[in-house]
């Protein structure tokens, strides 16, 4: 029988477990550092699974991604506004939104005979003989907070290792500090692994809607993006706003301020009430109070050069690719993982090098995902303000030229559009975005970088009035001591390096 050990028991590491205990007949076992699974809408957020998503999970259980259809809300589309002004509407293809991370992997409980989840193992480092992986070493929480850790260690017994653990991913820290493993017999030579992190330009923070809430003028059908503010359903009637914080912005401070301060509460009201009018009504003073008691987010672009240690270790999902949220391919892309994953063991089976193999044809979508998600993170959190402008106006006119039938399609339409199913590769579809968007940014650079440049350097008297006006003692609209900017920041998540 086939053993494989997997690292991480999110989405991705239990489709893998659940994949191969099916259709491999593997005996899985998944080391989770997390004590169990709570189906938490509070402690989540909307993810969208599209035709990629679904093909894998139709693969462990036909009736799963049926069954979680019929409990969520088909997305019909993305409505954005500007104001109260919706100035763009953009159809989806089979777009779904998931209502908890794990309800997919309970659908499958039948045919997870050989698949042993560990709890609360939190992987620390491995030890390596020969370039394979022979041994694993975990802290083990205990069962109830004032227990001590222990220090475990597994013996991998000659197990293949899969690493789903996410975007901060131990295993991949644990990788980037050992010498390459010898050359399989597919590889003329194995370079050391190196990663390239891309921090998002934005944090995020959850505010949720009471129970029934609704609003005229939203549709629970559509996702809308309004001033900074991802809105949706997330489970049932509840909507949740996710909230965009620019670390350098005014009003960062008090955004991810950890006091439900009066003052701190009246100016999230202001502030949803300005950026998203239609969104406004969903707010009661409960939600308002518990906004300021969940941490603020922040997530990072990762990019590999390659994706196997050998045939010890494949990584997975976010630990091989994380993107970024507007690509709205995070877990869709590593159910795909997964999928092609299971096409090459059954291709050339444990005997050919399967790990070697799935980098070879893996890695170029993966790494034509990440080129996409880095530009997304640049235009719509990093870009200088003529930047901004032109990178717009190129996506404007590109839409524009599609309208007018110059262009048939643009990379949307098969990322997750009308024309998503069935999913072409990464690589594919960012190639014709490459050759639209460049083909046109020249020319938005030379119209728009001049008139903006313009614009600032026209307005600057009037912003360092307001500036002044703000922070000279005794201005109108300085704050003083006590008010809502006393909230301390929440931490940044850091990443973990290995033991």
């Amino acid at each position: 029988m086939e053993e494989f050990i997997v690292i991480g028991g999110g989405p991705v590491g239990l489709l893998a477990a659940l994949l191969l205990a099916k259709e491999r007949l593997a005996k899985v076992t998944v080391y989770e550092r997390a004590d169990s699974i709570v189906d938490n809408i509070y402690e989540s957020y909307p993810i969208g699974l599209n035709r990629r998503a679904s093909k894998a999970m139709d693969r462990v259980n036909p009736a799963m991604f049926q069954t979680i259809k019929a409990g969520c809300m088909v997305v019909d589309g993305w409505k954005i506004f500007r104001g109260s002004r919706q100035v763009a509407d953009l159809r989806s293809g089979k777009v779904l939104l998931e209502e908890a991370l794990t309800s997919y992997a309970d659908t499958g409980n039948g045919d997870r005979g050989s698949v042993t989840v560990v709890w609360r193992h939190s992987l620390q480092g491995v030890e390596q003989s020969n370039g394979i992986i022979t041994r694993l070493v975990f802290t083990v929480s205990g069962a109830t907070k004032n227990d001590p850790f222990q220090e475990v260690v597994i013996e991998t017994n000659g197990r293949r290792i899969i690493a789903a653990d996410g975007v901060w991913s131990r295993m991949r820290q644990c990788l980037l500090t050992l010498p390459p493993p010898l050359p399989s017999k597919r590889e003329v030579m194995v370079v050391p692994l190196k990663e390239t992190v891309t921090h998002w330009g934005v944090k995020f923070r959850l505010l949720f809607s009471k129970p029934g809430a609704s609003a005229s003028g939203l549709d629970p059908a559509y996702h809308y993006v309004m001033g900074g503010l991802y809105t949706s359903i997330v489970q049932g009637d509840v909507w949740v706003m996710a909230i965009s914080i620019w670390p350098d912005a005014e009003e960062a401070a008090i955004l991810e301020s950890s006091e439900a301060t009066e003052e701190n509460k009246a100016f999230l009201r202001e502030y949803v009430q300005t950026q998203a009018p239609l969104v406004y009504p969903f707010l009661n003073e409960e939600d308002l109070t518990a906004y300021f008691g969940r941490r603020a987010y922040r997530g990072a672009i990762i990019k590999v050069n390659r994706l196997n240690h050998g045939e010890s270790v494949v990584l997975l999902g976010d630990a091989a690719h994380s993107a970024i949220p507007p690509t709205g391919e995070g877990f869709s892309s590593g159910a795909e993982d997964c999928e092609v994953l299971l096409n090459t063991l059954s291709e050339v089976g444990l005997e050919g090098q399967p790990f070697a193999e799935y980098n070879k044809n893996r890695l170029p979508d993966v790494q034509a995902l990440g080129t996409l998600a880095v530009y997304l993170n640049y235009f719509n959190f990093l870009a200088p303000a003529p930047e901004k402008a032109a990178l717009l106006a190129a996506s404007i006119f590109t839409t524009i030229l599609k309208n007018c039938g110059v262009y048939k399609t643009i990379y949307s339409d098969y990322l997750f559009g009308t024309l998503s199913d069935p999913p072409l590769p990464y690589r594919t579809i960012v190639s014709r975005w490459k050759w639209q968007k460049w083909t046109l940014l020249p020319l938005t650079r030379l119209i728009f970088w001049p008139i903006v440049t313009i614009y600032i350097i026209l307005t600057l008297p009037f912003w360092g009035i307001k500036w002044l006006t703000k922070n000279i003692p005794g201005g109108r609209g300085r704050r003083g001591p006590g008010t809502a900017l006393k909230g301390e920041p929440s931490p940044v998540t850091s990443k973990s390096k290995c033991a």
